[in-house]
């Protein structure tokens, strides 16, 4: 199943609720420490400055709304909340 957000949505790719750490599964909670996502697709005739598979910075950790499909997580936020590329 692929996902196509509509107009002025991007889907990003989430981390994972749990881990393992040193042999221990680990809950991250409802917050997420992170700032920097996986795009894994862009809205429907947006034009961005980055597009699937690159990698961007949001404003604010918790944007957008939480998701799962065929059991993986994913993001769903605003271009706007969008707020740099990382490029290596």
């Amino acid at each position: 199943m692929t996902v196509r957000p509509i107009k002025r949505f991007v889907l990003l790719a989430d981390e994972p609720e749990e881990t393992v750490e040193n042999g221990v599964a680990v809950r991250r909670g409802l917050w997420s420490p992170y700032l920097d996502f996986y795009v894994a697709a862009v809205g429907e005739r947006e034009e961005c400055d980055f597009g699937a598979g690159d990698r961007v910075v949001l404003a604010d950790p918790n944007a957008g709304r939480k998701l799962r499909i065929d059991g993986a997580p994913y993001r769903l936020v605003r271009v706007s909340d969008v707020i740099g590329v990382l490029e290596t």
